[in-house]
């Protein structure tokens, strides 16, 4: 078992007591429950009455439930981590918090994270429940068995933008979980691949917790790319199709977005091939300036199609 950091000035910031609880609940990562919000903005729900607190109270909803799933995750993954040159830093695994008082917060979010959806609504806490129990098969099975680990996370994904429609009572658009699904699933890659790239484990051998293998990398960055390409021409599709005509006043507007989709994307698994990537792309992203320019671009586009000017 590796000693505790937590007295020790040498190690980085992030692994001392003060922050080890902040970093365990991966609070950084509620971000990602913005995704809820996208069928609203597709739906233009905004004139919908009740939609803005049905959304909020969702989103925290997701994102208790979703730190309760990581410190199960990291519970799980104790012994690997503590073998992995980055995540032998993780609180559990440095000993900056104790096992039995991260079970009682995993209890007590997932208990709140519920109860929150409860007040959703019944289909909404059904979706949750089923991001639940894909995310437990994923820590107890999924993730340690190639290419079905990366279908679970692209799953986990899209599940927020189901829950977000549900949420505020809206359909889904098939386009919209269509780019969604090869989007995440592109991401997911991303993350196998930055883990086989940072791996030191002798080739022929499997990374400890995972699948795949040092030498699966080519193939893994070849299905990557591919379905992030896929998810462009689906958002290209979608500018021609009869729903964006309906929805959209400048509907023509939409085919801007496609080069700074692709940009973000290139630049995501350029990164990645060069072995400077972040484990997790969201967090890249997040501290990334070309890509919140690449953002805020595509949200000015989205913001011309839709209003007359």
């Amino acid at each position: 078992m590796l000693p505790s950091v937590a007295d020790d000035p040498s190690q980085p910031a992030a692994t001392r007591p003060r922050y080890a609880w902040l970093r365990l609940l991966r609070l950084h990562h509620w971000l990602k429950n913005v995704l809820l919000g996208v069928p609203f903005l597709t739906a233009q729900a905004w004139s919908q009455p009740g939609a803005w607190r049905e959304l909020l109270l969702g989103a925290l909803s997701f994102s208790m439930v979703a730190s309760a799933s990581y410190i199960v995750n990291d519970l799980a993954d104790i012994r690997f981590d503590r073998a992995h040159a980055s995540k032998r830093r993780r609180p559990l695994a440095a000993g900056t918090v104790g096992i039995p008082a991260a079970l009682s917060v995993a209890m007590l979010l997932a208990a709140g994270g519920l109860g929150l959806a409860w007040l959703v609504g019944q289909e909404f806490l059904t979706v949750l429940c089923g991001y639940v129990l894909l995310t437990t098969l994923y820590t107890r099975v999924l993730k340690r068995i190639a290419l079905l680990d990366v279908l679970a996370l692209s799953g986990l994904w899209t599940l927020r933008l189901l829950a977000g429609a549900t949420a505020i009572h809206v359909e889904l658009s098939v386009w919209l979980l269509s780019f969604g699904a090869f989007l995440f699933l592109s991401l997911s890659l991303v993350k196998r691949c930055a883990e086989l790239r940072a791996t030191t484990c002798p080739p022929g051998t499997l990374v400890p917790g995972r699948g795949y293998a040092p030498a699966d990398l080519p193939v893994l960055e070849a299905f990557g790319i591919a379905t992030g390409i896929v998810s462009v021409l689906v958002l290209a599709l979608f500018v021609d199709s009869s729903a964006a005509e309906l929805r959209y006043p400048h509907h023509a507007r939409l085919w801007l977005t496609c080069p700074p989709v692709w940009f973000w994307l290139g630049r995501i698994w350029l990164t990645t091939a060069r072995g400077d990537m972040h484990e997790d792309p969201v967090v890249f992203s997040l501290r990334d300036p070309a890509s919140w320019a690449a953002f805020a671009v595509v949200a000015v586009v989205w913001a011309a199609a839709l209003w007359s000017g």
